[in-house]
């Protein structure tokens, strides 16, 4: 079977101005892209968090997650996957060197350039439900500390969201605590994963498991 290069993609590799990925690693069946903060030493993490849910991007007003079956497989594997690498799963967040936060983009299709600037806008900014920065720590004002302001990409990305696509996002908890109010949360490994949905529109939880342990195959520098 011949490897189709979507369109989204070519516009990546059109547009970014990172490393173009490797053709010979995507799959006939789906496509992953990774990119990560090249000056992050992941070895000098120890402990990871992950929500039990999954974000669903969609239309509704209201935050929509999974957290029945479809979200434990994914979770689940996501979990394997670091723990294989070396870390350490905690269930208190507040213990973490590492949140890992999954969204699923089920009927809406965007396209974002995220750059190294801290004037931009993302494509979810408002989004309900998205996992706030302040998710991972907040903050309780000038002596205690500042809630994180938004998120920080120290990358370029540059890519479409396809509907049907996977989501996830590692950020880094040792960062220090913010001590001005614009300060941001930095997110040192993205994964984007397309191509999962089933015949009947609905996410292929295998398709999903193979293209979350292909983004850690590209992501050798995810070990401790």
């Amino acid at each position: 079977m011949k490897k189709i290069i979507p369109f989204f993609l070519l516009i990546l590799l059109l547009a970014s101005c990172q490393k173009d990925p490797d053709m010979s690693k995507l799959d006939n069946d789906f496509v992953v892209y990774t990119n990560h903060d090249s000056k992050t030493d992941f070895k000098s993490f120890t402990t990871f968090y992950v929500p039990d849910s999954v974000l669903v991007i969609g239309s509704s007003e209201k935050p929509q997650y999974w957290t029945a079956t479809e979200a434990d497989n994914i979770i689940s594997t996501v979990i394997g996957n670091m723990e294989s690498r070396g870390y350490t799963r905690t269930m208190d967040k507040e213990d973490a060197d590492l949140g890992l936060q999954v969204s699923f983009v089920e009927n809406v299709n965007y396209f974002t350039n995220w750059y190294n600037d801290y004037n931009n806008n993302y494509w979810w900014w408002g989004y309900p439900g998205y996992w706030a920065p302040n998710y991972w720590r907040p903050g309780w004002g000038p002596t205690w500390g500042y809630d994180w302001h938004d998120w920080y990409y120290p990358y370029p990305v540059v890519y479409s969201y396809s509907v049907g696509s996977l989501l996830a996002e590692m950020v880094d908890l040792k960062s220090p605590t913010p001590k001005t109010a614009d300060t941001k949360l930095p997110v040192v490994w993205t994964a984007y994963m397309a191509g999962l949905l089933s015949g009947s529109d609905k996410i292929d939880t295998q398709l999903s498991i193979r293209a979350i342990d292909q983004a850690f195959v590209q992501s050798p520098y995810i070990r401790k």
